[in-house]
C-alpha cells in the first residue's frame, strides 16, 4: 500500500511540474516574439561582426568530476529563466558569487558556472518547416560562447524538440563542440507524437534509449573525426519516469558524460524525493545526475547550496549522491 502511494504522489508531482512548465513556455511565446523583434537587427550586426565557428580546434578542459553550476534559460526572454534576466555582463556577476559559494562546500573539487541556453524552444504554432519550433540566432550563441571562453566557464545548448527527432535536433550543433567549454542537452517534455495531432504541451513529451544512444554516438564521432580531445556532457531532462524509455538499453560512450537533469520543483523534501526516485542507484551505473532550483517556482525557502550538495538534510530528507550539474532556473 505504502508503495501505491509513494507511486501515485510521484505520479501527482509530476504533472504539476508539467502543467506549471507548460503554462510557462505558452506564456513565454508572445514575449519571445516581442524580444525577436527588438533584438534581431542587433544579431544581425553580431553575425556579420563575428565568425561564428573558428576554424582552429582548441583544447578541452572539461573533467567528468567537475561540478557545472548553470544559470537556465533565453537570452532576452525573462519569462524563461534567470539567463534571460539580465544582461551578460551582470548575469556574468551573479554567476561568480554562486561559484564562491560552492568553492566553500565542494572540498577542492573545481566548480564552473555555465550559461545554460535553450537553442531551441517549441511553439504553438508550426512555423515554416512546421516543426514547432523556434531556433536561436547563431551569432547570439556565440556572444555566450565567446563570454564563456573569456571567463572560463561553461556554455550547455538545450533543445527541445516539437516534431523532430533527438538527433535532427542535434545535428545542427554538433559544431559547436569544437568549443571546448560547450555541452548539448535534450528536453523530452514538449516531444510531439510523431502522428502530429498535438501541439507541445499538451502532454509530456519522451524519447527513448535508442535516441539517446544515437545523439551519444554522433557527438562521439564528430569529436573523433575532428580530433578533439577530452569528454563532452550530454544531458537528458525529466521529472518523470517514462520521459525517457527503455533506461536499461542505453549505452557508454568513451567520450560522452551523460547527465540526467531532475527538474521537478515544489518544496525541497519534495524535490529530494524525486530526484532520489529517479536517480537511484540504477541510474548512477549509467550517468550522473542533475539538480535542478526553480527561484520562481519553487516553495520557499528555496533549497541551499549545502542542502543541493547533499552535506545537509531539508526536513529528515537528505539527497543521496551529490550532483555533478547544478540548475538554476
Amino acid at each position: 500500500m505504502f508503495k501505491i502511494k509513494n507511486f501515485v504522489f510521484l505520479i501527482a508531482i509530476a504533472f504539476i511540474t508539467f502543467s506549471n512548465a507548460t503554462q510557462k513556455n505558452l506564456i513565454a511565446e508572445d514575449i519571445i516574439k516581442n524580444d525577436i523583434k527588438q533584438k534581431n537587427i542587433l544579431e544581425e550586426n553580431i553575425i556579420q561582426e563575428n565568425v561564428i565557428i573558428q576554424e582552429n580546434i582548441i583544447q578541452n578542459s572539461y573533467m567528468p568530476s567537475d561540478i557545472l553550476v548553470g544559470f537556465y534559460g533565453r537570452p532576452y526572454s525573462k519569462a524563461l529563466g534567470i539567463l534571460g534576466e539580465y544582461d551578460i555582463e551582470e548575469l556574468t556577476e551573479k554567476m561568480k558569487v554562486i561559484k564562491k559559494e560552492y568553492e566553500q562546500l565542494s572540498n577542492g573539487t573545481k566548480i564552473v558556472p555555465t550559461y545554460h541556453i535553450i537553442k531551441d524552444i517549441a511553439t504553438l504554432e508550426a512555423g515554416n518547416d512546421g516543426d514547432h519550433i523556434k531556433p536561436l540566432n547563431e551569432a547570439l550563441i556565440m556572444k555566450y560562447i565567446n563570454k564563456a571562453q573569456e571567463e572560463n566557464f561553461a556554455v550547455i545548448l538545450d533543445v527541445q524538440l516539437g516534431t523532430m527527432t533527438p538527433i535532427e535536433a542535434i545535428k545542427p550543433i554538433l559544431k559547436f563542440l569544437k568549443y571546448p567549454n560547450v555541452h548539448l542537452a535534450i528536453d523530452p517534455e514538449f516531444k510531439i507524437p510523431t502522428h502530429k495531432k498535438f501541439p507541445p504541451g499538451k502532454f509530456i513529451g519522451h524519447i527513448f534509449a535508442e535516441d539517446v544512444n544515437e545523439v551519444q554516438e554522433a557527438m562521439q564521432n564528430f569529436l573523433i573525426e575532428n580530433n578533439i580531445q577530452g569528454k563532452r556532457m550530454l544531458l537528458v531532462h525529466m521529472f518523470y519516469k517514462r520521459m525517457l524509455r527503455s533506461k536499461n538499453q542505453i549505452k557508454n560512450y568513451d567520450s560522452i558524460n551523460l547527465l540526467y537533469n531532475i527538474d521537478g520543483h515544489g518544496r525541497g523534501p519534495t524535490k529530494i524525493k524525486i530526484y532520489n526516485h529517479l536517480y537511484n542507484e540504477e541510474a548512477n551505473k549509467i550517468a550522473q545526475g542533475g539538480f535542478k532550483i526553480f527561484y520562481k517556482n519553487d516553495i520557499k525557502p528555496l533549497m541551499t547550496p549545502k542542502q543541493i550538495l547533499g552535506l545537509e538534510p531539508v526536513r529528515g530528507a537528505l539527497i543521496w549522491k551529490r550532483p555533478n550539474y547544478i540548475n538554476y532556473h
